[in-house]
């Protein structure tokens, strides 16, 4: 299966800025990580998210490994030559357009925010190089289509809504409102700790597949895997200091597509890992040293 690589939106991309002062965090084959890359994506990330995602040691260290991860991958993609493709040239060629065309170039960062852009392409064209040269069976597709099938045939999925107390006794008065037929997005309102419930009024968005939930949560996968639509928990569920009562909100069986609906979306999947799994085998053999 031929696979080839999408050109990022660059203005995107040079959303970035610098630091005067930087410091080596750690060296990849010799090829040094500067604070000042990582200070750069953090604020960048904090840009983006405007401010959702706080700045700190753990996203820190996330950007750090993001970094190592692009210096292994843009290591071995120019070993490959695969920075001489014509489909990274032509890639590139139309990335310094758009970035001209917008007057990107022009900026003081130009240098270092197209020297990034750059490393992503190389990271997409290895990616396409990769599912190149070892491509995703028919069969090895369709086997995985059949565990996904088996594992979901005739197994439901569900809308919960939470009431999550550190009270037992508002457990229980939950619990008895509810069993008064009260609307469970006031009783959730009234007794659960979290914030969410003031404004979902205790609803999970989300839909859960039965089989997804017993392998994720097995305290929650029993309380609730006998309930019907409109059914709660008749006592509350303890998990370590809170108490839960679980109400299932909707219920409705799984539909499996067909092999030929979820073709595309196995073999990304399987891409993916076959991606994931060589990175780690990179980052193997490769001389990773932390700064001192």
């Amino acid at each position: 299966m031929k696979k080839t690589f999408k050109l990022t939106t660059v203005a995107v991309l040079f959303a970035l800025s610098g630091s005067l002062f930087a410091a080596t965090v750690v060296t990849v084959n010799g090829v040094k990580i500067d604070s000042s890359d990582v200070e750069r994506r953090a604020e960048n990330v904090q840009k983006n998210t405007q401010g959702q995602i706080s700045d700190g040691p753990q996203l820190r260290q996330f950007i750090t490994n993001e970094l190592i991860t692009e210096q292994l991958v843009v290591q071995e993609a120019k070993r490959l030559k695969l920075d001489k493709s014509s489909d990274y040239q032509a890639a590139e060629a139309e990335a310094l357009k758009q970035a001209k065309a917008q007057g990107l170039d022009k900026q003081a960062d130009f240098k270092q925010n197209w020297a990034d852009y750059q490393n992503r392409l190389l990271m997409l064209a290895y990616a396409a190089n990769l599912a190149k040269q070892q491509p995703i069976s028919e069969a090895a597709a369709q086997q995985q289509y059949n565990q996904i099938k088996s594992r979901y045939a005739g197994s439901s999925e569900i809308q919960l809504g939470e009431i999550v107390t550190n009270k037992p006794a508002d457990a229980e008065a939950a619990i008895n409102d509810l069993t008064k037929k009260k609307k469970f997005s006031d009783v959730a309102k009234k007794y659960s700790m979290s914030k969410s419930s003031q404004t979902s009024g205790g609803i999970v968005p989300e839909y859960v597949a039965l089989p997804d939930l017993k392998d994720g949560n097995n305290l929650v996968y029993q309380a609730v895997n006998g309930l019907s639509k409109g059914q709660f928990t008749k006592t509350p569920v303890k998990d370590g200091n809170v108490s839960l009562v679980l109400y299932v909100n909707d219920k409705r069986a799984i539909n499996v597509p067909t092999f030929n609906e979820m073709k595309a979306s196995i073999v990304q999947q399987m891409e993916d890992e076959q991606l994931s799994l060589a990175i780690d085998n990179l980052g193997k053999k490769a001389k990773i040293v932390p700064a001192k």
